[in-house]
């Protein structure tokens, strides 16, 4: 059995389970010792691992994408989403359309500006094509839920979900009886982008998403300057209540995993599920 089941989000397509799992592990004992945890030193956790199903020939070393990569749809409009969350579109003229719509191009030069991503066009567009492609690829929606299964039996008491992660355990908790978990620990979550949110609940605009089934406590941890997070309450959101807490992370850290699992608000969160 594990304690905590742990799930990645975006850009691990060069990373491994193992080094998932100690890196984790290490935030994630620090923050609880720092809440006088007893039982921080004999924290177990797996891994719920996707990120080599992205190293299929879609993503290299080095982001290669343009803008022309973009799709309409799903991708386009979480790009425009992800924009607007930080700065009105009519505080910038976007320009002249070339080979991308004006509002795709008004969001790339956003988000460059900000520097969120690396602060580079090819980061931006990596970022909403891993989003997208678990969103709308049901062959791979498929194998990372697979993964999600598996890594279920052992049992874990908590989930800890961050960035696409919460997408994904979302997912398969919403249509699974959970019989050991009853606490979900989101972390940087874009949920609330509705891009996301009405690809996995078409009817968001008349009804909240589905509770998932045997959640007792849903915790959202949210920084401040996170773009992916730009939906810092999910509350109201979904049939049930959710815990939404702030952060307050670096600029250059405000997405980093590490960050959010040394947040005192996530160690309490896991403290209180686990005592």
């Amino acid at each position: 059995m594990a304690d905590v089941l742990a799930v990645h989000g975006i850009f691990a397509h060069r990373s491994s389970r193992d080094e998932m799992h100690d890196t984790w592990s290490a935030a994630l004992v620090e923050g609880l010792r720092n809440v006088r945890f007893d039982g921080a030193d004999e924290l177990t956790m797996e891994c719920a691992f996707y990120g080599h199903l992205y190293n299929d020939g879609k993503a290299g070393d080095a982001w290669q994408y343009a803008i022309g990569d973009l799709k309409p749809g799903a991708e386009e409009d979480l790009l425009v989403a992800l924009a607007e969350s930080v700065e009105d579109p009519a505080d910038e003229e976007p320009g002249k359309a070339g080979y991308a719509p004006q509002s795709v191009q008004w969001a790339i030069r956003v988000l460059q500006s900000r520097k969120f991503f690396g602060g580079t066009a090819a980061g931006a567009i990596g970022f909403v094509k891993q989003v997208a492609r678990y969103l709308r690829d049901d062959d791979f929606r498929t194998a990372v839920l697979a993964e999600f299964s598996a890594a279920m039996e052992s049992r874990p008491r908590v989930v800890l979900a961050h960035s696409l992660g919460s997408v994904v355990a979302y997912d398969w908790l919403r249509s699974h009886e959970a019989s050991s978990v009853t606490t979900l620990v989101t972390l940087g979550s874009p949920l609330g982008l509705r891009p996301v949110l009405r690809e996995i609940h078409p009817f968001i605009d008349a009804c909240p998403a589905p509770w998932p089934p045997g959640i007792g406590t849903w915790v959202n941890v949210a920084a401040k300057e996170d773009v992916v997070a730009s939906v810092k309450e999910l509350h109201g959101l979904f049939a049930g209540e959710i815990q939404d807490l702030p952060a307050a992370n670096s600029r250059g850290a405000a997405h980093d995993v590490t960050t959010y699992l040394k947040n005192v608000h996530t160690a309490r969160s896991v403290k209180v599920a686990l005592d």
